[in-house]
């Protein structure tokens, strides 16, 4: 379908403005951007700020609390921003919808970023700040028994890695992945059209990609390892159910759609929810367009079944 009018307003606004100088830039305005955006209205209980244990120091959190009366499930959240930017404060607004919507306290968790922190810095953050989460639940108002990860771009990535890590290390049981449009094959651009044509114009683009996985990855190789690139060279047996959400005019929607694929071939639940006339991103402009704002309640909801 076409592209969603709110959106084409958005990336004619974008069009007009400067591109950040370099990274530090780069990073300072999309925590401006992020404070700028309107907000749909969303009622929590309680947020605060704390701090989790990280594979090598003290990691910013922010703890999110659903009204009504707990122990409620317990939702591990890892933020988008191509592994180098975005932060717990770009993301309160998805964590505060995610929250109400899922009637799950939410744990966000802002891991250390690249270039200064390449792989598998990220993954062992999350990897602890999870393992830490199952562990004190009953400190944060939440039930262990019903515990799930979620994470948008690739923080999708980080909770898909956690995956993987919870079923090869012992645990901690997890009942559920929500996955926006996540990263799955960081050497395969070619098989997948949508690359090729979503690759400029819509917010993602290939060149940024590119410069994201020079970030992120100091070692080339390491993009074939299971934690960054699940969908050619993971094991996909035996993972928590997923709901994965793709964007059509996002150049990781084929891989998105092939993950939820190659999930259910190789025995795990997993149902896709394909973003008609969605940009990468959509998740942080609910306020902006009804259509986003729909396919996050539908998904706050699929989660909310799955963590009873």
């Amino acid at each position: 379908m076409p592209l969603d009018p709110s959106f084409q307003l958005l990336l004619q606004h974008m069009a007009t403005l400067p591109q950040p100088a370099g990274l530090q830039e780069m990073r300072a305005g999309v925590l401006a951007s992020a404070a700028a955006l309107p907000r749909r209205p969303v009622t929590v209980a309680a947020v605060r700020d704390l701090h989790v244990p990280g594979a090598e120091g003290a990691l910013p959190a922010r703890l999110y609390t659903p009204p009504g009366e707990g122990p409620f499930p317990l939702t591990v959240f890892f933020h988008g921003g191509g592994f180098v930017a975005y932060s717990i404060e770009t993301h309160d607004q998805l964590c505060r919808e995610l929250c109400a919507g899922a009637a799950s306290v939410v744990l966000s968790v802002e891991y250390r970023l690249a270039p200064e922190h390449p792989y598998p810095a990220g993954v062992n953050d999350a990897w602890a700040a999870l393992a830490w989460a199952a562990a004190h639940a009953p400190e944060l108002g939440a039930d262990p028994a019903r515990l799930a990860v979620a994470g948008d771009s690739a923080g999708a990535s980080l909770a898909v890695a956690c995956t993987l890590r919870a079923r090869d290390e012992g645990g901690p049981a997890l009942r559920a992945q929500l996955l926006m449009y996540p990263p799955t094959d960081f050497g395969g651009g070619e098989r997948y059209p949508s690359r090729r044509e979503n690759g400029n114009g819509f917010f993602l683009t290939e060149d940024r990609m590119a410069f994201f996985a020079q970030m992120y990855l100091a070692d080339p190789d390491h993009a074939a390892h299971p934690q960054v690139s699940p969908l050619p060279s993971a094991r996909l047996h035996d993972l928590p159910p997923a709901l994965i959400l793709t964007a059509e005019f996002d150049p990781l929607r084929d891989e998105g759609a092939a993950y939820a694929d190659a999930l259910t071939a190789a025995g795990t639940p997993a149902r896709h929810l394909p973003g008609p006339g969605m940009i990468h991103g959509f998740a942080n402009f609910t306020a902006l367009s009804p259509a986003a704002a729909g396919l996050m309640d539908e998904a706050f909801a699929w989660l909310k079944a799955a963590l009873v």
